[in-house]
């Protein structure tokens, strides 16, 4: 007997079409797993017309038999509506893992966000003294790495100058010796809260001899890719302070 018209033509389908809009509808699925379910679409119709083959439907007249097509159209809706439902219940699925993909991601990011935050940095501490204001004036600076040993330590002396002038050539002569040692991330620590905000934009620096050394010293934290200045208590800048300190008496 012949091969039924409606299944030979699918299994022609899906052994030979290319099917772009079914795969551009579908975007979960490849090729070779739509053309896996038009082949069993094509097997369930060729089921349904071989079990209806000669069938006689009940209560009909004798002689009368059920219209082979009614079978091929119930099998090939049948068939539709499976491989529609498949489709779709995969649709739902590629949009629960999605999300779930999704949110990973997200909790990921939190954790390495967090990660880093807690993780030691290397930290600059920066300071400026000047006795007499303006006096005889000194800037230091300790860069401390994320072990926690200081591996930088400057002074410089400044002449006679005010505390502000030496709070900012502290900053700049660590930044300096930072990008010099190609530090990446940095945590600026500083006890002056005038210097602290005005780099942060929350104060205008007003003072003219002040302006170029925001200038420079905005430049170097942006020439780091991670750098940030945090205001610190005076007692937390030891270090920082006994270099300027040490510049004015050495005259470094």
């Amino acid at each position: 007997m012949a091969k039924p018209v409606l299944a030979e033509l699918l299994r022609f389908i899906a052994a030979n079409e290319e099917l772009p809009r079914a795969l551009a509808r579908y975007p979960g699925f490849d090729r070779d797993t739509i053309g896996k379910l038009i082949d069993a679409a094509a097997a369930r119709i060729e089921r349904a017309e071989g079990e209806g083959e000669g069938k006689a439907a009940p209560g009909a007249a004798k002689g009368l038999r059920v219209r082979k097509v009614s079978e091929v159209e119930k099998s090939a809706r049948q068939s539709a509506e499976d491989l529609d439902s498949a489709m779709n219940d995969s649709k739902v699925e590629r949009e629960r893992k999605k999300r779930e993909r999704a949110a990973q991601a997200a909790e990921a990011r939190a954790a390495e966000q967090e990660a880093a935050a807690r993780a030691p940095r290397v930290r600059l501490y920066v300071d400026g003294a000047a006795r007499g204001n303006p006096g005889p004036a000194g800037a230091g600076a300790v860069i401390v790495n994320a072990e926690g040993h200081i591996v930088a330590k400057m002074g410089k002396f400044l002449g006679d100058n005010t505390n502000n002038y030496a709070e900012y050539m502290g900053l700049i002569l660590g930044l300096r010796r930072a990008k010099a040692m190609g530090l990446k991330e940095l945590e600026v620590l500083s006890d002056s809260e005038l210097m602290v905000r005005q780099l942060n934009g929350q104060y205008q620096v007003k003072a003219e001899n002040l302006k170029p050394l925001h200038e420079e010293a905005k430049g170097l934290l942006a020439a780091i890719p991670q750098a940030d200045v945090r205001h610190i208590p005076r007692e937390d800048n030891a270090a920082a302070d006994e270099m300027s300190n040490r510049a004015i008496d050495e005259r470094l």
